[in-house]
């Protein structure tokens, strides 16, 4: 008998066909089991591999083995006449018409109903058919999407497609989409839909996992009718990695389908996600995304990073080049970019993304931050107004734009002291972002200038239980703290924001400035250090160390670091600059050598004597007012009085808002700049007098006698002062004995 004769009679043929038919129902079983449980991706190719190798084991026990009434035998020991392979064989050919007709049945219903519901599954994957849902106001929140992948650093990944998908969908007319910061507030949340949606103001969530291993991943979305928890769209997307692309853009219509064709006009929606086909830029980019979200010194150098690599893959990355300028911007408020090197990183950046689209919103937006935050004190006040209305009509565009809202509502707080329009800016992006922990940050800022402490702790506690990884939660409540007259409690909360950021070196510096302002230089000098250590060199550290030695009464070492700090121009971050220029004017005056001062602020910057023109660097106008005052140390009361009124009139002039706050302590330099003493002395005690003492230490010290000397010698102002010194010695005493707690003394 021939060898393939033989095949034929042990039924090794039938074995491998029955075992073929056999195998492909259980790799479908898997692939819908799989599906439903999230099983692994590599499940799947385990399985074939066994498949695979037990393929062949069949075939080998088919020859060496057969099915006898007896059970299973060697072949070599079945008498050949007694052998009944026949009957096995036709017991596996009915096997194999039951299978495949199972099969059959299967991919008929697959091919000619489930995939006629839909396009190919590789171009429209929606399986599951359902009414589409409209309401009157279209609303969605994209929760993150859970990672599956097993690995924790996957995270970026899942957050990154979850950034992406929230993007397009706010690119559909008539959709509200809820904001990024507020959705991913959930993440990790076991909260239910319903409780989810009312907190967003949402009609639906969409929700879903991916599942990333090697160069595959899987995702799932669903799409939840708020109200009643039905499921109005779900689908599965099992894709190679560098598909991920084009499983955004279908999530995103099969999303818009589903939720109905009236919300686009009759039109199909033109979405776009990000601006790059290139999977390894794509990874850097969300990479930087999440470590800027974070808005630590650490985690935005690492952020920067991850934006330049995914320009190096990418050139051409306009979500990349716009998310590296955010972060130059972000580092320039948190003192990690120095003011003379921001315009040179930024300045170019933008200039290449509107050279590519004129048209690009974002980046005319960074463009009038970018002025807003130079402060320029030449430039008028309706320029700065047609800025911040600009700004304002870019923001209507994107509304969920947090950073570009906190610029508009602190410009109107600090620069125009429309602290009404600013509470509105930001109430208004609380109701598209509800849980922004920044903007509930900046609204506690604002309502703290207006003195609406209970409000304002408020709206910084909600901030703070938002974002407790925040340290500017902690230290603005340091300084609610201070406006509340607590010095202990806004010092040991800003103690907490430096265990949140040990990095900040300006969190350490509002401790040392502190401790000097106490007279505890032993303390201060401790915070000093670090800040030294972290930033050497910085005008923060160098107008601590004039502080120091004010502290240890080193007259002479505190002039001598001034003047080195002035004729380098040091950056006025945290008020540095101007803290040296007028405690050494300060210091000059009490040591009878105000000309000497005067003529070496004129040396550095000679513009500033005329009092007609204001000077446009922060530097330059600092000094200039300096020098008015160094004038009452040897110019004549006429003098003295023409240039503060050529000053300030300019400054009228130019709209400068420099007394518009009524409790402003300008009002009460005015009034004795110019003569009317009994105006000075009622406004120092109707305001400055009532301010709390820890937001200014050194009142009882009687600072500038040269000029108030006349208010320090009114009784009612030195019984004052006298409370002041005995409030500031129980004050003192009140902080050494915090420092004794286990907090402190641990440090």
């Amino acid at each position: 008998m021939s060898f393939f004769n033989e095949l034929k009679r042990r039924n090794v043929f039938r074995v491998g066909a029955a075992y073929a038919v056999a195998s492909w129902v259980v790799l479908q079983l898997f692939d819908v089991v799989g599906e439903i449980l999230e099983l692994p991706l590599w499940g799947g190719k385990l399985i074939l591999v066994v498949i695979i190798v037990g393929f062949f084991l069949a075939l080998i026990l088919a020859w060496a083995f057969e099915l006898t009434p007896q059970g299973i035998k060697r072949e070599s020991e079945v008498d050949r006449s007694q052998s009944i392979t026949a009957t096995t064989g036709r017991k596996l050919d009915r096997f194999i018409i039951v299978v495949l007709a199972v099969a059959v049945t299967y991919l008929l219903i697959d091919k000619l109903y489930l995939q006629g519901l839909v396009q190919q599954a590789q171009e429209k994957p929606m399986v599951t058919s359902v009414p589409a849902v409209t309401d009157q106001n279209p609303s969605v929140a994209v929760l993150p999407f859970v990672n599956m992948s097993g690995d924790q650093e996957n995270e970026y990944f899942s957050d990154g497609l979850t950034e992406t998908l929230l993007h397009m969908l706010s690119q559909l007319p008539g959709l509200h989409v809820a904001a990024r910061t507020s959705a991913f507030a959930f993440k990790g949340k076991n909260a239910d839909i319903g409780e989810i949606a009312s907190a967003l103001g949402v009609a639906h969530v969409l929700e879903g996992s991916v599942q990333k291993a090697n160069d595959r991943v899987r995702v799932t979305a669903q799409l939840i009718r708020a109200n009643d928890g039905f499921h109005v769209w779900s689908q599965n997307y099992t894709r190679p990695l560098e598909d991920i692309f084009a499983i955004q853009d279908e999530i995103a219509t099969d999303v818009a389908d589903a939720l109905g064709s009236s919300l686009l006009g009759g039109t199909k929606p033109d979405l776009h996600g990000v601006h790059t086909a290139n999977l390894t830029a794509y990874e850097s980019y969300l990479k930087g995304l999440e470590q800027q979200a974070l808005f630590s010194y650490g985690s935005l150098d690492a952020a920067e990073n991850h934006f330049k690599q995914a320009l190096a893959r990418d050139p051409e990355f306009t979500d990349a080049r716009l998310s590296l300028i955010r972060n130059y911007l972000l580092k320039f408020t948190t003192g990690l970019t120095r003011q003379e090197d921001i315009r040179e990183l930024v300045e170019p950046l933008i200039a290449s993304v509107l050279e590519r689209n004129p048209d690009e919103p974002l980046a005319r937006a960074f463009e009038l931050m970018l002025d807003m935050m130079m402060f320029d004190p030449s430039q008028n006040a309706e320029e700065i107004r047609a800025q911040l209305n600009e700004l304002q009509d870019i923001l209507a565009k994107l509304p969920t734009e947090t950073f570009i809202r906190m610029t508009v509502a602190q410009t109107l707080n600090g620069y125009f002291q429309d602290r009404e329009r600013a509470v509105e800016v930001l109430q208004a992006g609380l109701l598209a972002d509800p849980l922004e922990p920044e903007l509930n940050r900046t609204l506690g800022q604002v309502y703290m200038a207006e003195d609406r402490l209970d409000e304002a702790r408020a709206a910084l506690e909600r901030s703070l239980e938002l974002a407790p990884g925040n340290p500017n939660g902690y230290s603005t409540l340091a300084r609610l703290e201070k406006s509340a007259d607590n010095l202990p409690a806004s010092m040991d909360w800003m103690r907490q924001a430096i265990q949140v950021d040990p990095q900040d070196h300006e969190l350490a510096a509002q401790l040392a400035r502190d401790f000097y302002n106490l007279r505890l230089p032993e303390v201060g000098d401790y915070w000093l250090a670090r800040v030294q250590a972290l930033a050497p060199g910085s005008g923060i550290a160098r107008s601590l160390e004039v502080e120091r030695s004010r502290a240890r009464e080193e007259t002479e070492l505190a002039i001598e670091l001034a003047v080195a700090a002035i004729e380098d121009q040091i950056e006025d971050r945290q008020s540095a600059f101007g803290s040296v220029v007028f405690n050494y004017a300060d210091l000059m005056l009490e040591q009878g050598r105000a000309r000497e001062a005067y003529e070496q602020l004129v040396s550095v910057r000679p513009g500033i004597v005329e009092y007609g023109q204001i000077p446009q660097e922060l530097q330059g106008f600092i000094m200039q007012w300096a020098s008015i005052v160094l004038m009452s140390g040897f110019e004549s009361f006429e003098n003295r009085k023409n240039a503060w009124l050529e000053f300030t009139a300019k400054l009228d002039e130019m709209g400068f808002p420099w007394r518009k706050d009524p409790a402003d302590s300008n009002h009460t330099w005015h009034a004795l700049m110019t003569g009317d003493l009994e105006a000075a002395i009622e406004h120092y005690l109707e305001y400055e007098l009532n301010e709390p003492l820890a937001q200014n230490l050194n009142r009882h010290r009687k600072r500038v006698q040269a000029i108030y000397a006349p208010v320090y010698e009114d009784p009612r102002v030195a019984a004052k002062l006298i409370e002041d010194a005995e409030r500031y010695a129980a004050v003192r005493n009140e902080v050494r004995a915090m420092l004794q707690q286990p907090e402190w003394s641990e440090l």
